[in-house]
């Protein structure tokens, strides 16, 4: 059948999903039984683009049965956790028993044997990632490994392929040691951060792009090891020590109950880094008179009925405003289903516009007024982009750590007034912001300058915090004390 799977998958890269999707429709009750984990990956990728986050969950799952391969199944496993999280209802121990579940899947797993004990005169810190490109993890990460004193600690980055760009670049020439562990197995990687000595490895990606960092974590390479950034939840992974967190994110101490890891509590869990293309953008001021433009920039993924009841209100209290829904892919198809869902949701569609993603992103800021945020899955670097660029967000803070991500970062932003605790507070929110449209234009004037002053861009005190938590762990964890 390989001949057919390959049809699907190049239909899948031309964009053509229903297409893709009718040829795996036909195959249903022929595909023999070795072969089902691919039919059912081949659905979740399916199901991904066509936004259908319920259809991408069940089908990673189904794959993960299927598959007889230890390793594949893990890597359907974490897109089928990584998908829960679009879905809104389920509780933070609803998230917690799937992860343990995960874990299953390294009940028999090996540590690297214990390495011998070498005191460094610095600390080395490892980050390991899928790759060190641009992206909208890389705008939280990039203090991180680019902002450690170097009389105290040696920093290594780990890529697991060999993808690069003008970021990469910049990161390679700023005195870091970078490797690229592409072509290697799981244990070869992971005994060259061995062969490093890294003191304190830190997982960038967590259950993103199938899990493979968490792959290599799982046989120990670095006696202290963290989850930072890039995953939105537990790994579910003994041989994770830590989480990096904050007090808004994980407020109560019975929230350790839902986590594998110790949770490590930094004074706040983000730090910014705004791109040159993004510094160079200043908010023009918004002409008085015109009508009210609310947008989303985010995965139509995250586009849940219960978020778009709740924009439908906010539309129909503000009957002259218009929406601007803007995905964070280019498929056309997806566009239509997007519009689709929007249509049947109530949303007034002469006044709503969906958008595919676009390189040009940054300049539609210039039109936006409000961004409002998505729940259960929050906007990160969506929230922090837009606020830098002069857009207030409204953020619903849910009841865990995964939904809290948008309450987090406009705390560090200093703007907790735009943070509801209810739906209906989320909408009176919106409301105060669209009503008064000269105080509006003056908090989109000072905005930038507001948030640059603010810890959300205080690298400073964001990579000194990490250092001192790195210190702790090292002390308490670390297999000789400093």
């Amino acid at each position: 059948m390989e001949a057919q799977w390959q049809e699907i998958i190049h239909l899948l890269q031309q964009g053509r999903t229903q297409a893709a999707r009718e040829k795996l429709d036909a195959l249903r009750g022929s595909v023999p039984d070795d072969a089902l984990w691919r039919f059912h990956e081949l659905y979740g990728a399916v199901f991904h683009d066509l936004a259908d986050a319920e259809g991408a969950a069940a089908a990673y799952c189904n794959a993960a049965q299927c598959d007889k391969y230890l390793r594949s199944q893990r890597e359907h496993f974490s897109s089928y956790l990584f998908a829960l999280h679009y879905l809104p209802g389920l509780s933070a121990a609803d998230l917690w028993q799937q992860h343990r579940y995960y874990a299953e899947l390294y009940r028999e797993e090996e540590y690297l044997p214990p390495r011998q004990i070498v005191p460094h005169s610095r600390l080395r810190i490892g980050f390991i990632a899928h790759d060190f490109c641009n992206s909208a993890a890389a705008r939280f990460y990039e203090v991180l490994v680019t902002g450690l004193d170097v009389r105290y600690a040696s920093t290594y980055l780990y890529a697991l392929h060999d993808e690069e760009d003008a970021f990469t670049h910049r990161l390679q020439g700023s005195g870091l040691v970078y490797r690229c562990l592409q072509g290697k197995n799981l244990v070869e990687m992971a005994e060259s951060i061995r062969w490093d000595e890294i003191d304190i490895l830190v997982d960038l990606s967590g259950h993103t792009d199938g899990g493979m960092t968490l792959m290599v974590l799982a046989k120990k390479p670095a006696p202290v090891q963290l989850s930072a950034i890039g995953y939105m939840d537990t790994t579910g992974l003994e041989a994770v020590d830590g989480v990096l967190t904050d007090n808004v994110l994980d407020p109560a101490a019975g929230d350790a109950g839902c986590f594998q890891e110790e949770l490590v509590k930094l004074p706040q869990a983000f730090c910014f880094t705004p791109t040159e293309s993004m510094q160079k953008y200043r908010r023009r001021r918004r002409k008085l008179g015109t009508p009210i433009t609310f947008g989303s920039f985010q995965n139509g993924m995250k586009l849940n009925r219960e978020v778009l009841d709740l924009w439908r209100e906010v539309l129909d209290l503000c009957p002259e405003a218009r929406m601007v829904v803007q995905d964070t892919t280019r498929l056309p198809e997806r566009r239509k289903v997007l519009e689709k869902r929007l249509e049947k949701a109530g949303l007034p569609m002469e006044r709503t516009e969906v958008r595919l993603g676009t390189d040009s992103y940054l300049a539609d800021y210039q039109e936006m007024d409000i961004m409002l945020d998505t729940f259960p899955y929050n906007g990160g670097a969506m929230t922090a982009t837009a606020l830098y660029m002069g857009v207030p967000v409204v953020s619903l803070r849910g009841d865990h750590h995964s939904a809290r991500f948008g309450a987090s970062i406009l705390t560090a932003a200093g703007y907790e007034e735009w943070i509801a605790d209810t739906k209906k507070d989320y909408l009176k929110c919106t409301l105060q912001l669209a009503a008064d449209a000269p105080f509006l234009a003056d908090i989109q004037e000072n905005l930038r300058s507001e948030v640059e002053q603010s810890p959300l861009c205080d690298s400073t005190q964001y990579t000194g915090a990490f250092w001192q938590a790195c210190i702790e762990l090292w002390a308490r964890k670390g297999d000789f004390v400093l």
